[in-house]
Order: structure tokens, then sequence, then C-alpha cells
């Protein structure tokens, strides 16, 4: 995850022509993973994570076929976000909006719980 998030990182910072600082910022960039595990809902839509938007420069986010990431679009509408087995979702946090001077926005999301069976 690490070495995808540098990957993004370069990335953005290339488009914003400051690719000289990727390196100072990868090298005072600290790293967290953190696995989330919710109880079994007593009833569909319960609600694991409040809405929020992450306090980080950015998240990347594996759901591990356990599926409940729901989306705040721009028309004030939530959206489930259903992902491939395979893919990862990257998110830009609190400090990705403040690095951009506001030209990127973090998503608000949260997670809803759906029953099983």
């Amino acid at each position: 995850m690490e070495e995808l998030n540098q990957v993004v990182t370069r990335i953005v910072f290339e488009n914003y022509g400051v690719e000289k600082y990727h390196d100072a910022h990868v090298q005072s960039t600290s790293y967290h993973l953190r696995f989330n595990k919710y109880k079994n809902p007593k009833k569909t839509g319960d609600v694991g994570l409040t809405p929020h938007t992450d306090n980080s420069f950015s998240t990347i986010l594996h759901q591990n076929q356990v599926c409940g990431l729901e989306m705040y679009t721009k028309d004030g509408d939530w959206i489930v976000f259903d992902p491939l087995p395979s893919s990862v979702i990257y998110l830009e946090g609190d400090v990705f909006q403040i690095w951009s001077n506001d030209k990127i926005r973090p998503c608000r999301h949260k997670v809803s719980l759906t029953t099983m069976g």
C-alpha cells in the first residue's frame, strides 16, 4: 500500500508541477494500517462509521469483498461503492485539501452495514 500511495502521490505532485518536493514529502510521511471489523448489524442500514472525511493526506481502502462504503455526492445523495474484488479506492483527505489550496476536496463517506442472510 505504501508503494501504491507513493506512485499516486508522485502523479499528483507532477501534475501540480511540484515533483521536486515529492521525495521530501514521502520522507516526512508516516503510514498507518488499520483493520476495521464491524459487529453484525441488528437491522439493514445500521451505521458502522458515521459520515466523515479522513484527516490525513490520503487513504487507500480495500473492502475485502465486504461492501458498505457509501460516498456523498455534490448533489447531496449517498451512493454505494460497489468495487470489483481486486480493486482499491484512493481517497483524498483533509490535508490534501489544504495542500491543494481547496482545488481537491476530500470525499465525505460512511460505512453502512447490511444484515446477513
